[in-house]
């Protein structure tokens, strides 16, 4: 993990290098490169597999307190924030807005099912099991952000195959896969807040910006990946350089009369962020590093296995119609998180580690 850090680094460096050489403005300051360090620093700082543990049960602790403060807001127990008034989507959030949170929330999720996949049938599973569902209820009914409801299928989806996978193959593994599959798309539809965020609200959108070009959320993310198309043509292979998105976006805008609402600093969507910065070559081996990082988590133990995976699936959803690498807080979370994975077993389970059989 260290080394793929490193060599995304090195694809920053040669960026901020060429954004320096074409444009004159060298970008070596940016966080988002030198992020990358983190892994190297957890390596060297928490060498022990104990302490690892420890830095997740942290953010574990920090995220379920996060959650039980959104379910007391909810309650009338502790005030709403101040900007809740004005935004109704954030309701129930604790810091910043409610994005972040839903995400942070689904992460916790994770790991309560990873945990609880590996303990023998008894109270703790069962424990694990309920605070996991809570955690899902706040982000489905309390929390209501769009990106966390597109990182919800395949989340879901993937922890129904672990369910399912060490008990069943061939066949029967697909066809219970496939009704599993149909009942989370079900019963999320049904869900009148998904519904409604997701289905109703879309297109209302979708048709507000369509025919008065309104601003909307929908509308806005339609008119940057637009947009962003030109930037890209420019420079296919290596990209413009880093941090060249968003001056050769503005300047791009002052020629569209009333484009001042849509000018964002990223243009919330991953892939395209890094092929207009990165180009295709910068993507290719930004793929390459995710597919790296995904056959490693496949061959770890339970539970770092489930949690890092599921780290995986909520970043790469969520960057489909986000900016998370652009985002101080998401790129922090991700990348400290990964880097506390630990890759030796987990040190409290004593015999009842791999209860259950990995798939």
């Amino acid at each position: 993990m260290v080394i793929g850090f490193m060599l995304w680094l090195a694809v920053l460096f040669a960026s901020a290098l060429h954004s320096w050489i074409s444009h004159g403005t060298p970008a070596y300051r940016e966080t988002a490169m030198w992020s990358c360090v983190y892994p190297a620093l957890m390596a060297s700082l928490l060498g022990d597999a104990r302490w690892r543990w420890q830095a997740l049960l942290a953010f574990a602790a920090a995220a379920g307190l996060v959650v039980l403060i959104s379910y007391l807001m909810q309650f009338g127990l502790i005030p709403q924030r101040a900007s809740a008034e004005a935004v109704q989507s954030m309701r129930n959030t604790v810091f910043k807005e409610y994005t972040q949170q839903g995400l942070a929330s689904l992460i916790l999720m994770s790991m309560l099912l990873a945990v609880a996949f590996i303990q023998k049938p008894g109270r703790w599973r069962t424990a694990l099991l309920v605070a996991a569902s809570l955690v899902l209820c706040n982000v489905v009914l309390l929390i209501q952000s769009r990106t966390t409801y597109i990182v919800l299928l395949p989340l879901l989806t993937y922890w129904l195959y672990r369910l399912i996978a060490h008990r069943l193959n061939g066949w029967r593994m697909l066809l219970v896969s496939a009704v599993l599959a149909v009942a989370t798309i079900s019963v999320m539809w049904s869900t009148p807040s998904v519904r409604d965020r997701m289905v109703e609200s879309i297109g209302d959108e979708v048709d507000r910006y369509l025919t008065d070009q309104e601003p909307t959320s929908t509308g806005i993310r339609l008119w940057l990946w637009q947009q962003t198309l030109p930037i890209i043509a420019e420079a296919p292979l290596f990209g413009h350089g880093l941090n060249q998105w968003e001056p050769l976006y503005v300047e791009q805008m002052r020629g569209i009369p009333g484009s001042e609402p849509f000018i964002t600093g990223h243009p919330h969507q991953e892939m395209l962020l890094i092929l207009a910065e990165q180009g295709a070559l910068g993507l290719l081996i930004f793929i390459v590093l995710l597919l790296a990082l995904f056959r490693h988590a496949s061959k770890l133990d339970d539970p770092q296995k489930g949690i890092l995976i599921s780290i995986l699936i909520i970043y790469v959803a969520a960057g489909l119609a986000n900016g998370l690498w652009s985002n101080f807080t998401h790129r922090h979370v991700f990348i400290l998180l990964v880097a506390c994975i630990p890759t030796g077993p987990f040190p409290w389970l004593g015999n009842n580690r791999k209860a259950l059989p990995s798939p």
